[in-house]
């Protein structure tokens, strides 16, 4: 229905809850919207890749990127870009939010990678998966849907595998 359109008022109805329970937790709207796209994103107990090489975790993650930015299963990042744009609150959740997990995810993929013995460039680790959502965001917002397989080993492979290998 849309960013603009949502009122806590009618969150609170659909979850049979009351608007004073809505405000005790969230602020207000953007706050629950954010926390609802991170949950989506997150799932209730939050996982990181571990398909025992760097290439798999990092495909992994490029593949959740992607859902995530389309919401194939839940809400998408790709569907509230006017919200983010025009609401300063949502913005700055937002932003916080993917740096955060991205930044969460790339230690935990590099550290993996270097007790496994990968030589890598551990210094890089938040900057990896901060590229590949870029390019994936680039590439669904452009293509208008999620980059076929091929696209995201290219990114993998061309990409972020060297960056972290420089």
């Amino acid at each position: 229905m849309g960013y603009e359109r949502i009122t806590v008022d009618s969150i609170a109805a659909r979850a049979h809850a009351s608007k004073a329970t809505m405000y005790r937790r969230w602020p207000g709207k953007a706050e629950l919207v954010a926390d609802a796209l991170r949950r989506h994103a997150q799932g209730d107990a939050p996982s990181i890749p571990n398909t025992g090489s760097l290439r798999g975790d990092l495909l992994a993650t490029a593949g959740e990127i992607a859902e995530t930015l389309t919401g194939l299963t839940g809400p998408s990042l790709i569907g509230l870009l006017e919200a983010i744009r025009d609401d300063a609150t949502l913005r700055d959740l937002i932003d916080s939010q993917v740096r955060e997990r991205s930044h969460e995810v790339g230690r935990t993929i590099c550290s993996r990678a270097k007790a496994r013995g990968d030589a890598i460039r551990v210094d890089r680790s938040e900057l990896v998966v901060d590229v590949a959502f870029a390019r994936v965001f680039t590439d669904t917002l452009f293509h208008g849907s999620i980059p076929e397989s091929s696209t995201q080993e290219q990114l993998v492979d061309e990409i972020l595998i060297p960056l972290l290998r420089a």
